[in-house]
């Protein structure tokens, strides 16, 4: 099976404030003073406000799957054991691309160049935890979407880069999926523009019937 990428204008996200937190070394135990508290709430808020999430996936067939490689219904390949492993049981792939677009990271930057480290880290923090909450509600939603036709999306997801499927995985993202459309690109460095983006790809198990 494949289908033609679809792409999500928009996703109603709310702000990932645990994680953020997380992220800037607050657990729930820390105990923060009153004016860093709002502090934080202010720039939490004002960073949030220019995340404009979209997203676009595709769902591939597998052909075969030797351990070693994967191969697609459009004749790509995907090298890695790790990846072979986890789709062992997969029929199908899903291939996703989401961003939260450049105006956080653009601030973010503007943030830093005056001096204001502080502010700038709080929005860096914002920006990497709405990349990843969008790519959770892509996933939550397309999983949803699946179901009803019988088929299972994992909720275990890869990311070019990680264990041993090479970064230069990213270019077949943008053969797979065409994220231009959504803003994305791609720079010498195989790394993600604007960089509070994320692409990943998870199994779907075709369930039988009992």
């Amino acid at each position: 099976m494949s289908v033609a990428s679809i792409i999500l204008a928009s996703m109603p996200l709310s702000l990932p404030k645990r994680q953020v937190l997380s992220r800037l070394g607050h657990d729930a135990r820390t105990k923060l003073a009153p004016k860093q508290e709002r502090f934080l709430q202010e720039q939490m808020h004002r960073a949030f406000a220019l995340v404009k999430a979209q997203g676009v996936y595709r769902c591939l067939s597998i052909t075969s799957n030797d351990g070693e490689k994967v191969m697609l219904a459009d004749r790509s390949c995907i090298y890695s054991r790790d990846l072979a492993k986890m789709l062992s049981e997969a029929q199908q792939v899903w291939l996703a691309a989401v961003s939260i677009g450049a105006a956080l990271e653009e601030r973010c930057a503007q943030l830093f160049e005056n001096g204001q480290a502080a502010a700038a880290a709080v929005y860096d923090a914002v920006g990497s935890e709405s990349a990843d909450a969008a790519m959770d509600f892509l996933q939550e939603y397309v999983g949803t979407q699946l179901i009803r036709s019988a088929r299972n999306l994992s909720k275990f997801r890869f990311s070019p880069g990680y264990g041993d499927w090479s970064l230069e995985a990213q270019k077949d993202f943008f053969f797979w999926l065409n994220p231009e459309r959504i803003g994305l690109q791609l720079n010498e460095k195989l790394l993600l523009i604007p960089e509070k983006s994320v692409t990943a790809l998870a199994g779907i198990k075709i369930l039988k019937d009992e």
